[in-house]
């Protein structure tokens, strides 16, 4: 879609037609800003409208929703900030934050979000004739650069910090000179800010095409190391020959990797590669990914045990990791169910090389893809994914030559009994359930019923029993042996 086209859709908006109608009833006046004029410059369709009303929003917005039959939502009374969800998306509105429009765009984040438009002149032949712009913000778009908007701004909001990495990453736009020194001096700051806030930002950047970009600007900024001070323990310390970096050099490098297998670049073919950028297309998984990617060794510091000068061992350090990783993005302010997935991803992400270890050796068993199937489900292309992007970033004199091949042909083998074999056992019920097993048995509700279950199961799932007679007696004999 072209700029023009664009602008025309935005023109077309029903909403802001009885915006504009309410507005002149009120005598208020109304500007299309921020982000929704950033976008259009740059030829980006806007997710939403951001306004700004010399006037009540509040007021406005309930008027707004009742006029069109759309859902109002206020947002903040400190700035009598509202949302109006209507059928075609959602529009802020926010009340002036200073005395003019001026002074308000002045004291915004960044000189590219510190443009307005009278919403009379959207009609225009050329609305962009018509753009407030008192900080440079269009000369800063058009040369692909982040600015502060004045100089108190980054500490005024310190989340505006993160938000400027969050820019790198969505935007591709470069930090301004002296801007990265800036970004160090106010990140203290970020420790004052609600972590859901903080959170809503990290979900953004990381699922930005250019997040790792950005990772590494905070990196060199010193913000990423106090936004997860966990990595900080990574710097400087040694691993084996399998590697070339120490931990934090390999955490950022798996996930400059882990970006371009997201983007579908990198050394995928077969199935893998047929599902894997797929799958993490959405926003949200791919953010997730990213952010597992990065933390996947977080447990790798405190599990290392030396062996000599060059050797060292990192045992179960996918389940201290998967324990500190999901810990750190709760407090990134992550929900409990998005920190869950990340780190039952970082306390699999071995399990694909312990079962090329098996395959090599010709132990690679049903069983053995089944438990893996069990614990990853869905969630199968991400494991794979994550472990390349991992396979990608050590590259020690140990390493062997043809690991992304082998990962490639595991993914195939996986794929296979999956869809092949594994499919209808995994959908067929039970042989058992719950109620059965305790009145045959004499059971009561406990631990011992779910631990005989899940033997059941595991049994049905691997071939072994296909009847009710059989999981019985499984269950019976299990029982008794373990109290023999």
């Amino acid at each position: 879609m072209t700029g023009g086209e664009l602008w025309r859709e935005v023109r077309g908006h029903p909403a802001l037609r009885a915006l504009t109608d309410l507005a002149g009833e009120s005598g208020q006046d109304l500007w299309l800003c921020g982000g929704t004029l950033r976008d259009l410059l740059l030829g980006r369709r806007p997710p939403d409208l951001d306004l700004a009303v010399d006037g009540d929003a509040m007021a406005l917005g309930r008027a707004l929703a009742q006029r069109t039959g759309s859902r109002f939502v206020p947002l903040g009374r400190e700035f009598a900030t509202c949302r109006v969800v209507t059928g075609r998306g959602e529009l802020d509105l926010a009340g002036l934050r200073a005395p003019t429009l001026t002074a308000d765009l002045a004291a915004r984040d960044f000189t590219v979000n510190a443009l307005a438009l009278p919403l009379d002149k959207l009609c225009s032949d050329d609305p962009e004739a018509h753009l407030v712009d008192p900080t440079g913000g269009r000369a800063d778009l058009a040369a692909g650069l982040l600015r502060p908007a004045g100089p108190g701004v980054l500490c005024a909001d310190p989340l505006r910090v993160l938000r400027a990495f969050r820019f790198m990453a969505t935007h591709a736009l470069a930090p301004a000179p002296g801007l990265e020194y800036r970004l160090a001096g106010a990140a203290p700051g970020l420790f004052r800010v609600a972590a859901e806030r903080i959170g809503a930002e990290w979900l953004k950047l990381m699922a930005g095409p250019q997040a790792v970009r950005a990772v590494e600007a905070m990196e060199d900024c010193g913000v990423l190391t106090r936004l997860a001070p966990e990595l900080a323990a990574g710097r400087g310390l040694p691993q084996n020959p399998y590697h070339h970096l120490d931990v934090l050099g390999h955490s950022l490098a798996c996930a400059r990797a882990a970006g371009l297998l997201t983007a579908g670049r990198g050394p995928l073919a077969g199935t893998l590669a047929q599902e894997g950028p797929g799958y993490l297309r959405e926003p949200r998984r791919r953010a997730l990914f990213m952010t597992a990617a990065l933390l996947h060794d977080l447990g790798k510091p405190p599990t290392r045990q030396a062996k000599d000068e060059v050797w060292a061992t990192f045992y179960r350090h996918e389940i201290m990791g998967a324990k500190l990783a999901s810990g750190r993005c709760r407090a990134l302010g992550l929900s409990k169910a998005d920190a869950s997935w990340v780190g039952r991803l970082v306390a699999e992400h071995m399990r694909p090389f312990h079962l090329l270890g098996a395959q090599g050796r010709g132990q690679l068993t049903r069983r053995g893809v089944r438990r893996m199937l069990a614990a990853l489900g869905p969630d199968l292309p991400a494991l794979f994914m994550l472990a390349m992007a991992d396979t990608i970033a050590g590259r020690g004199p140990l390493r062997p030559p043809e690991a992304e091949g082998r990962l490639l042909a595991l993914y195939q083998e996986v794929a296979r009994l999956r869809d092949r074999e594994l499919a209808a056992a995994l959908a067929a019920p039970p042989l058992l359930d719950g109620h059965e097993l305790m009145q045959v048995l004499g059971l009561p509700t406990g631990k011992e019923v779910g631990r005989l279950l899940t033997l059941v199961r595991e049994a049905q799932l691997d071939g072994e029993i296909s009847s009710k007679d059989e999981a019985l007696a499984l269950a019976r004999e299990a029982h008794s042996q373990s109290f023999s």
